[in-house]
C-alpha cells in the first residue's frame, strides 16, 4: 500500500521520475487527477533536466473541451518498490506533476480517497475488500 495525502485540497502521491535509462529517479509529488486519462503530465522545466528522450507530440482536450498540441517523453516512473516506462505529456505552461487514470493502470493500482489523505492499493487487494460474501 502507498500512502498519500490532501494538499491544498488535492490528492497526492510521492512518484519518482527518471529517464528510461536513469539509475537515479527524482522524487517528486504528484497530483492524482481522475479526470486525466494520461499516465503522467509533466512541466517540460522540470522535465529537461531528467533527460527524458522525446518520442513524440500528442493532442490533448483539455477541461474547456479545446484541443492542443502537446509534446510527450519517455520516462520510468517508480510508485513504491515498481516501476513502469510510460508517455509523460510535457506541458509549457503548468507547475504541477498530475498522474491519471492510465498511471493506475499501468501499476494495477485502486485508489481509496478519504478527506484527510489517500492510499494507493493493488487491484488484487481492492478485489477482496469489495468481493461479495
Amino acid at each position: 500500500m502507498i500512502r498519500g495525502s490532501i494538499k491544498e485540497g488535492s490528492p497526492s502521491v510521492s512518484i519518482k521520475i527518471g529517464g528510461v535509462f536513469s539509475d537515479q529517479p527524482q522524487e517528486f509529488e504528484a497530483i492524482v487527477d481522475t479526470g486525466f486519462t494520461g499516465f503522467v503530465s509533466m512541466p517540460f522545466i522540470k522535465a529537461f533536466p531528467l533527460g527524458l528522450p522525446l518520442y513524440g507530440s500528442t493532442s490533448v482536450v483539455l477541461a474547456d473541451g479545446k484541443s492542443q498540441a502537446r509534446l510527450i517523453a519517455e520516462a520510468q516512473v517508480v510508485v513504491g518498490s515498481d516501476s513502469q516506462i510510460g508517455l509523460v505529456i510535457l506541458e509549457p505552461s503548468s507547475n504541477e506533476i498530475l498522474v491519471g487514470m492510465d498511471f493506475l493502470r499501468h501499476f494495477k493500482l485502486a485508489l481509496i480517497l478519504a478527506s484527510y489523505g489517500l492510499a494507493l492499493i493493488q487491484e488484487s487487494e481492492f478485489d477482496k475488500i469489495v468481493a461479495e460474501p
